[in-house]
């Protein structure tokens, strides 16, 4: 980025008070042909907060790209003359997965690696296989661009459920904690799922930096709980109000009370202990859920059940615990063993 705030990525460039698009060369397929990643620059006329944005890391979680590409396409840029700072946005990061096959409809994972490498492994490789390759693309425009906050869209569509922010837990009133809670704007519709500090000490990771600000934001399920369908209003809407609280565009920010803080719970793994993949069949057959979406569990109760052909229940699906079923699988009524979670648990930390 130049001094007179210049911003340029691949063929995108946007002067302040302007926007830009264009693409990213990530790679090339074997027969010399590129595989381009989009690319959306919204440079406001004046400095401020510089916030960078991702999705579709998984090729088929669509509503976080939708709800960005909704307000980067049709909002934003009608607020550029009075915008403080400037957003970079990658809409689909996997391209490759999102492509899908050519009747429409994206992969989760890259097609493009010998092992289905889901996401880009950052920093990444540019000599690597091609995850990594991307991986180093991505973490370039990061490095160049410098942000000073981070969302990242997700959107599971085998699962229905409550939407949630995907963060590590901060002191209340701290710049994390007020960041993440600017994201939520129906605290009916979306919960708060922070890791302690003392997980984020086990997984090997320092505390929480000062800046860049992060967040996850993920929708869990569309209109009807059918996948998570083409809407992605509420993804939209949180995305304006964070750029609210961070005073980049004009507006009042809604700023929810009764925020649920949940820890994310799975199943009871062979060594006893609680993991957090969710809970998974061990049985094939078409799958019922006998609990709606927050309703309280217990341990040991049934909330779901595995049929077979007959209508012969082969799988009594138990909750290993107290809390409540903050998702449920939704892709197709029949499932394999193991083949996805059919239940994501969770415990309410607190709330305020």
């Amino acid at each position: 980025m130049s001094d007179d705030r210049i911003l340029e990525f691949g063929t995108a460039k946007a002067k302040p008070g302007e926007k830009g698009t264009g693409y990213i060369k990530v790679g090339e397929l074997s027969d010399g042909s590129p595989v381009n990643m989009p690319v959306i620059i919204l440079n406001g006329k004046n400095p401020g907060t510089k916030l960078l944005l991702m999705a579709l890391e998984d090729g088929d979680e669509y509503p976080g790209s939708l709800g960005g590409l909704d307000a980067c396409n049709n909002i934003l840029p009608d607020m550029l003359k009075e915008m403080n700072g400037s957003v970079v946005f990658l809409p689909a990061v996997m391209i490759d997965s999102f492509r899908g096959n050519p009747y429409g409809g994206g992969n989760r994972n890259s097609s493009l690696d010998i092992d289905q490498g889901a996401r880009p492994s950052r920093p990444g490789n540019p000599y690597g296989k091609y995850g990594a390759q991307l991986g180093y693309k991505v973490d370039q425009v990061d490095k160049e661009y410098d942000p000073d906050a981070i969302i990242k869209f997700h959107g599971c569509k085998q699962m229905y459920g409550i939407d949630v922010i995907w963060c590590w837990s901060a002191p209340p009133g701290s710049a994390h904690d007020n960041f993440w809670r600017a994201g939520v704007i129906d605290p009916d519709r979306m919960l708060i799922l922070g890791h302690d500090a003392a997980d984020r000490a086990r997984r090997g990771l320092p505390p929480l930096p000062d800046r860049p600000l992060s967040m996850n934001l993920e929708s869990n399920g569309g209109e009807g709980g059918i996948g998570n369908g083409f809407s992605g209003d509420t993804m939209r809407d949180s995305l304006l109000n964070v750029m609210r609280h961070l005073k980049m565009i004009p507006g009042e920010e809604i700023k929810s009370k009764d925020i649920k803080y949940v820890n994310y719970i799975g199943d009871l793994g062979p060594e006893g202990k609680i993991h957090s993949a969710g809970i998974n069949t061990t049985r094939g057959g078409f799958f019922t859920s006998m609990v709606d979406i927050m309703d309280e569990v217990k341990e040991g109760q049934t909330i779901g059940l595995i049929k077979n052909f007959f209508g012969e229940v082969v799988e009594e699906i138990k909750s290993p615990l107290d809390g409540f079923c903050k998702s449920y699988y939704c892709e197709s009524p029949h499932i394999g063993s193991g083949q996805w979670r059919v239940f994501a648990l969770a415990k309410v930390i607190e709330v305020r």
